[in-house]
């Protein structure tokens, strides 16, 4: 019995410690993850691509979100998040376009897909901006598909755009995509096809599996941090980014090989020309409210990222809207370094309609 004790003292006092020692250096205590059934999560394996999401499916299980700068002010969704006939946020996607229709696709990552709640209602960018282009053209009809998904790299959504996109008719692609790419140039081994660092999720799939069985108790922090990074968390949303990369980092490195990421994105132009699409890039707005060295130089690398995607505008008569300087680095505007508040969100989709308007207005 006295055993018995002493253990539970001792998890006792070193759950205390973890919280302290957790909220003294993020300020917010540790965020455990929701459970979700491995075999009815949204993330599925792809032969081309990274991973998938599920087509005609949706996310049902809702959360607060941890985000830094805002921790768990927002939640997943308002309404559940519906996956399309495409495996994008949204309505289905029509294979045939109506006369008289615009059709706008907004490429990029988390950073377009991105869906987040007050207890009033639902943001995303793309829908923010198909509600401001409809007001102010209201005799126009205009259809604006969500096409990122959280985590992909711009070889996912080169092969996505080749293979899913690019029939689909469509007048304008916007493009904003940054960040995602780095931590695959900061290494010696760097390869085109990014396999020196990236994995396919069916190869860690069986992860995933064996999180969800170990059971979670959601008052005992210690235990989840541990289970969290040896095992994973059991929700395969918060686990596939992070068992798809190979390696760790070389932050010393530079990012010489950036011209990859710029190259993908070239052949997308080219095929986006072919087809009669009209293309608006833009540059990717970074806030370093950490200020420490990794943040700093991912800092680095988006600047330079945002050069080079400068340089395809003009080499592709391309539009161009600078969101890294148009948007503010404030946490009004900023939940983390790279993902936008409701209020940074309609600031990113007004400054895109702005553009879009000045060219369909003429």
């Amino acid at each position: 019995m006295k055993t018995f004790l002493l253990c539970v003292v001792i998890l006792v006092a070193l759950e205390i410690l973890f919280r302290l020692g957790h909220w003294f250096r993020y300020r917010r205590p540790y965020h455990v993850s929701i459970k979700f059934p491995w075999n009815e999560g949204c993330v599925v394996p792809h032969p081309y691509l990274s991973f998938a999401y599920r087509r005609n499916s949706a996310i049902l299980i809702n959360q607060r979100l941890p985000y830094e700068l805002h921790p768990n002010d927002y939640f997943s969704f308002k309404e559940p998040l519906h996956l399309n006939n495409y495996g994008h946020f949204g309505e289905d996607f029509a294979s045939t376009k109506e006369p008289g229709v615009i059709r706008i696709a907004c490429l990029g990552a988390s950073t377009t897909a991105n869906n987040i709640a007050t207890d009033i209602r639902d943001f995303t960018y793309p829908a923010l901006l198909r509600d401001m282009l409809e007001a102010a053209m209201p005799q126009k009809r205009f259809e604006v598909f969500n096409c990122g998904i959280g985590g992909w790299v711009s070889a996912d959504i080169l092969i996505n755009y080749i293979l899913n996109l690019s029939d689909l008719n469509l007048d304008y692609i916007i493009l904003y995509h940054g960040y995602n790419d780095l931590y695959l140039h900061l290494s010696d081994d760097v390869r085109s096809d990014y396999s020196h660092n990236r994995k396919n999720f069916g190869e860690v799939i069986h992860r995933i599996k064996r999180a969800y069985y170990f059971p979670k108790f959601r008052f005992w922090h210690s235990y989840e941090f541990i289970k969290d990074r040896l095992l994973g968390t059991g929700n395969v949303r918060n686990d596939v980014l992070r068992l798809l990369v190979k390696h760790g980092v070389d932050i010393e490195a530079d990012f010489k090989t950036l011209s990859i990421e710029q190259e993908n994105f070239r052949k997308l132009l080219v095929l986006a020309q072919h087809k009669g699409t009209r293309v608006i890039l833009s540059s990717f707005a970074f806030y370093d409210f950490r200020n420490d060295l990794v943040s700093k130089r991912y800092g680095q690398g988006v600047f330079l990222e945002n050069a080079l995607m400068a340089e395809l505008a003009d080499e592709f008569a391309a539009l161009f809207v600078n969101q890294a300087e148009l948007i503010p680095q404030d946490k009004r505007y900023f939940v983390d370094s790279i993902h936008f508040t409701p209020e940074g969100m309609t600031l990113l989709a007004r400054n895109f309609a702005n553009k879009l308007l000045a060219e369909l207005k003429g």
